[in-house]
């Protein structure tokens, strides 16, 4: 029945770490039987047969499981047929399946990834056209553009270098020599567009595939060489020492959730008291609970780590020759949590694992280092090559405001019959100094907030619209107090456009005086209006061909100063504080996110 299987050119890669012998091929084709509790007859079974240099093994057999869209209780069950195809050559081996998966224990004692670097040599060679790109934001913190996919005929063409260095590449597809090849180097998966063939051409194109992953990478593309490049952990560790680390909550999302029901490959189970499926509003919960960075401590192999400003332990990682091991994870309710597989019933999995495992087996999670460089993400270490720089790619954003080191709270002190907001507050320092120019300015603060000032100035034709975020709080070099600011200034992004359907109740908010918490004021929203009519004014800031929008944090807790200091430190030798690596990172994310709506990012702090 072999000579009947018909399937596309994608495998899976590995290099082999213990021998795949007679007896251990045999014992997996039983496990696999057992997992889905089939007894039925395989459809076919082939251990260790020879072509060539190479070996292969096949199983294929039906069972049942319950459709994916009812629930378990209903008792209902579908036939399926799954297949699992292994082809080993030169210590590597090729696996190809449908539903059938390898079992984790079986992988970890015989397998090992292939490296980064080697899919990378075989798949983007020099003269490939990248076509179609998905990418990953090297960053942990919450507040950023996570993933992003491109796709073109040509990207080189149109991804310039300032729009890559922030990301690490997760899949992508390349043409070369008229072949259309894709690759997820995180997996080792490789496969070539074709139509389908039989199981002699699968090992034949295992073969080819393996001999160019067995050859050092040399000519690899330009292109991909604009972005976070890989290297080894080893490599790293001698460079650096980890920082931070973070649940890669949008991938544990995409497994259990994904984009519909029918497309979530595990289910994720509360083991306190009678198993039971986690709900879509728990499962919201828990990610919430996972998606705070975590900082590192210790410096032996085994190292702890904790929420800032906090004692007890949230989790442990392991230091390992070539992977980051995550040992122990108790945030949130992640330690009552199990994953199981979608394809058996609630409860039945003999695969069943933790959620640690789970993250931990499936690289979700993310390291950065305190050389501002290097991140741990999906299993590899990224270097971004551009940026250890000296702060090149962060000081021109940060511009200083003299006016800002008399501010001693963000919005000052109210009473019944005042007038202006109090000079020695950050909004009193944006109306009087930061936003002095602005034609038109007004409060949005409170209530619908886009920012805490929005301004239109134009010029000549010139038009420029700017949201004002306000913060303050004491000076250091620390993402903490940014955070919430950051996360503000990104949400609102698209409302720089100023939405027609929406401005004619927020011109109707600004009408009105400023009332704060608990003391209303005598301060007109409309603090400034150069111009006569808002409206008018809002609409030429949506509809200009060449408007300049701008998303501007104003705070008394930064010194730019004080980041050229750290820079110039970097620059030196010393190693920074995992608070500023951290605070490097949101900056950075933050700019990216700017530049990711065609609005310009900045920060106005002290000098």
């Amino acid at each position: 029945m072999i000579e009947n299987l018909t399937v596309g050119k994608a495998a899976a890669f590995f290099s082999i770490k213990e021998n795949l012998t007679h007896a251990v091929v045999d014992e997996l084709f039983k496990e696999l039987r057992k997992k889905h509790g089939t007894t039925r007859n395989n459809v076919f079974r082939h251990i260790r047969e020879c072509v060539g240099d190479a070996c292969w093994s096949a199983i294929c057999f039906k069972y049942e499981a319950p459709p994916v869209f009812l629930d378990s209780a209903s008792g209902m069950r579908e036939e399926l047929l799954g297949y699992l195809l292994l082809v080993e050559y030169q210590e590597h081996v090729a696996v190809f399946t449908s539903r059938l998966s390898l079992p984790s224990a079986f992988k970890t004692k015989h397998l090992a990834p292939v490296a980064t670097s080697r899919v990378e040599g075989a798949i983007a060679h020099e003269d490939a056209v990248f076509q179609k790109m998905r990418m990953r934001n090297m960053s942990v913190s919450q507040h950023v553009m996570r993933n992003k996919t491109l796709e073109a005929p040509n990207l080189a063409n149109v991804v310039g270098p300032a729009g890559s260095r922030r990301y690490a590449p997760q899949t992508y597809a390349v043409t070369v020599d008229g072949t259309y090849r894709t690759a997820t180097p995180s997996t080792g998966r490789i496969g070539v567009r074709s139509g389908k063939v039989d199981h002699e051409d699968l090992i034949e194109f295992a073969v080819t595939t393996i001999d160019a992953l067995r050859q050092d990478p040399v000519d690899v593309s330009p292109f991909i060489k604009t972005f976070a490049r890989p290297i080894s952990l080893t490599d790293a560790l001698s460079l650096s020492q980890p920082s931070a680390i973070a649940v890669d909550t949008a991938r544990l999302a995409e497994a259990v959730i994904g984009d519909d029901a029918t497309k979530a490959t595990y289910r994720l189970v509360s083991t306190e008291g009678e198993t039971s499926e986690l709900s879509i509003d728990e499962i919201e919960a828990l990610l919430s609970d996972l998606e705070p960075a975590l900082i590192i401590e210790g410096d032996g192999k085994m190292r702890s780590a904790r929420l800032p400003d906090q004692g007890d332990e949230c989790a442990r990682i392991s230091l390992n020759k070539s992977r980051i091991a995550l040992r122990s994870l108790t945030l949130g309710a992640s330690a009552s949590v199990k994953v199981e597989s979608r394809s058996v019933a609630l409860g039945e999995d003999p695969d069943q694992r933790t959620l640690q495992s789970f993250l931990d087996e499936e690289n979700s999670f993310i390291v950065l280092f305190d050389d501002v460089t290097l991140s741990y993400v999906d299993g590899q270490v990224f270097q971004d090559e551009a940026m250890f720089d000296g702060g090149r790619g962060v000081l021109p954003y940060l511009h200083p405001e003299a006016s800002l080191q008399t501010v001693v709270s963000e919005k000052g002190n109210f009473v019944a019959n005042q007038v202006e907001f109090d000079d020695t507050s950050t909004f009193g320092a944006i109306v009087e100094h930061v936003a002095a120019e602005d034609d038109v300015l007004v409060c949005d603060d409170l209530g619908d907030e886009w920012a805490d000032f929005i301004g239109i100035r134009e010029d000549a034709g010139f038009v420029q619209v700017s949201f004002y975020h306000a913060k303050h709080g004491p000076l250091e070099l620390s993402a903490g107090s940014f955070h919430i600011a950051v996360s503000q200034a990104i949400k609102n992004l698209g409302n720089m456009m100023l939405p027609p359907e929406r401005m004619e109740a927020k011109i109707e908010g600004w009408s009105t005086t400023y009332n704060a918490p608990n003391q209303p004021t005598q301060i007109e929203k409309i603090i400034r209006n150069n111009t006569g009519d808002i409206g008018a004014s809002v609409a030429r800031g949506r509809n200009a061909p060449d408007v300049r929008r701008r998303a501007i944090i104003v705070t008394s807790s930064l010194s730019k100063q004080a980041v050229e200091d750290a820079f110039s430190d970097i620059q030196k030798g010393k190693r920074p504080s995992h608070s500023f690596v951290q605070l490097y990172w949101l900056l950075q994310s933050f700019f990216s996110a700017c530049t990711e709506v065609g609005a310009t990012g900045s920060i106005v702090c002290q000098p």
